[in-house]
């Protein structure tokens, strides 16, 4: 009695445990799945950005979708300059802008906190509107509805708000 006991116990435990594993076995899949497209997009845009731009360091990777969609690199060149390489997903035009020549995210960011004080701020991607290098902040405003705004890279002034979407 006491061995059968002991032995469904154990059976219970190898079922369990082998529950969880097919569970995290799944979910990998799953996110494995999910993230595929962002990584061979991120692949082939530092690919292209190595070639015409000499990227030599990537430090981010942005995917702006607006009217059109734009696959950014963040990094260093081989002359140690730290420039932006903006990737057009149609037609692969190539821009390259240097860091210095405009705002990084992250004063971006602060223009947007400053004007509108989002509650969250979701994404930060650089890419391309009516030809011109911007900033897209999109965040959750206090009311917890999505708005996105573009802000010049060049001198940071901003170009468009949509609220509550």
């Amino acid at each position: 009695m006491r061995r059968t006991k002991h032995y469904r116990n154990n059976l219970r435990r190898m079922i369990v445990l082998a529950t969880v594993i097919i569970v995290a076995f799944g979910a990998f899949i799953i996110y494995s799945q999910l993230t595929s497209p962002k990584r061979e997009a991120k692949a082939e845009a530092t690919k292209l950005a190595q070639k015409y731009a000499k990227l030599r360091t990537v430090k981010n990777f942005y995917w702006y979708n607006r009217q059109k969609t734009y696959f950014t690199v963040d990094g260093q060149n081989t002359n140690g300059q730290n420039i932006y390489v903006v990737i057009a997903q149609k037609g692969g035009q190539i821009n390259i802008y240097s860091h210095d020549k405009g705002i990084s995210g992250t004063k971006a960011r602060s223009i947007v906190q400053k004007e509108h004080q989002p509650k969250k701020i979701t994404k930060i991607a650089m890419g391309m509107w009516k030809k011109k290098p911007v900033w897209e902040i999109t965040y959750l405003n206090k009311y917890n509805r999505l708005c996105y705004d573009l802000v010049s890279f060049k001198n940071g002034s901003m170009l468009k708000t949509i609220q509550n979407i």
